[in-house]
């Protein structure tokens, strides 16, 4: 059953949004656009604030308008991502995922309409990226002690070995039957990378639908802004934390109608041998990608922000060169280490010019 959503005490939501209009004072660039009709003494309450936990993090709805619209919104809402979570949970036995993964060694699974349109979104993304976004990538992250504890590092022989098993190649998508079947005994799918992109689209569009156009979707920290900002703001004022100290922020964007997401190498990692290992794996050398602390990207959908975060920490310049010709509408910041020990930022696209 959905867990049910717990409404914000309201001390605690004008704190949240305090200081995301103290932040506002301090930020390097603002998307310039409409300020927001939406003012006091319209008949417009809000924002009404909702925490639920999902994905193994927490989720957090703020909307601004009718008490009883946005409420039946977050009924919706919560219902919907607690079908997302149950089909992709990797851990879970009886989810959709752990069902093709268990079957498809065999012979084809036949997907759901959802988890179909999932794996299309995916396999477009292991594409375009030119195969640095993998959801093939799980027999790596196992190898280096994500899915289970190790105590020594992976040989050479071991991460070759994991390698052949990873690679969309390895799988059979059946485009009319909507089926998959697995090449590889050890090849298994893994959506952790892209299923909180996917659902924060699912959520921004109910709310389109229910008529709610004021809000702010977080999802852990993948976070999508409707198209009109907050009473008297410009924007959605979004703080981008800084890897190298957990307190403070490298800057703050302000949006609306975009999404954005960070990849970092300080969110998820593992201890081996008294190496730091984090959870960013380059599918196709097989080890953690190198020299990035962290990507930040900015989209206008959910998932290409989820997906692109990922795939531009393994590939690095040359895709955001070409989604910068191909997207124009995509944003990146880009915290990398430099070979002196020193840090550099650098900064693409439109939030930023």
């Amino acid at each position: 059953m959905p867990t049910s959503p717990r409404r914000t005490r309201p001390s605690l939501i004008a704190i949240l949004l305090g200081v995301l209009v103290v932040l506002a004072l301090g930020m390097r660039a603002v998307r310039q656009g409409m300020v927001s009709t939406l003012a006091e003494g319209q008949g417009i309450s809000g924002p009404h604030v909702y925490e639920f936990p999902i994905f193994g993090t927490y989720g957090r709805l703020s909307f601004w308008g009718p008490e009883d619209l946005a409420e039946e919104t977050t009924d919706e809402v919560v219902e919907r991502l607690q079908s997302i979570h149950d089909m992709s949970n990797l851990f879970a036995d009886d989810s959709e995922l752990s069902r093709l993964n268990a079957t498809a060694r065999e012979e084809p699974f036949v997907c759901s309409d959802r988890l179909w349109e999932l794996l299309g979104e995916c396999r477009r993304a292991h594409q375009e990226t030119d195969g640095a976004f993998d959801i093939s990538v799980g027999p790596l992250m196992k190898l280096w002690g994500f899915h289970r504890k190790r105590t020594t590092l992976p040989t050479e022989a071991e991460i070759e070995a994991a390698r052949a098993a990873v690679g969309l190649e390895n799988v059979l998508f059946g485009e009319l039957t909507k089926t998959v079947l697995f090449r590889h005994p050890d090849t298994y799918l893994d959506l952790g990378g892209v299923v909180k992109g996917y659902a924060l689209d699912q959520v921004a569009e109910i709310a389109r639908k229910r008529g709610i156009r004021t809000g702010m979707i977080d999802l852990g920290g993948n976070i999508f802004c409707l198209n009109e900002p907050p009473p008297g703001k410009h924007a959605y004022n979004i703080g981008v934390r800084n890897p190298f100290d957990n307190d403070a922020l490298l800057e703050t964007v302000g949006i609306t109608n975009c999404a954005v997401a960070t990849s970092g190498n300080y969110e998820q990692f593992v201890e081996v041998e008294g190496k730091r290992i984090h959870h960013i794996i380059d599918p196709r050398t097989g080890y953690p990608a190198e020299d990035v602390a962290g990507v930040t990207v900015i989209t206008p959908r959910g998932i290409d922000s989820d997906v692109f975060s990922t795939a531009i920490f393994v590939e690095g310049e040359k895709l955001v060169h070409h989604l910068r010709c191909t997207r124009r509408r995509t944003s990146v910041l880009r915290v990398l280490l430099e070979t002196d020990g020193r840090e550099s930022i650098r900064r693409y696209g439109w939030i930023w010019d």
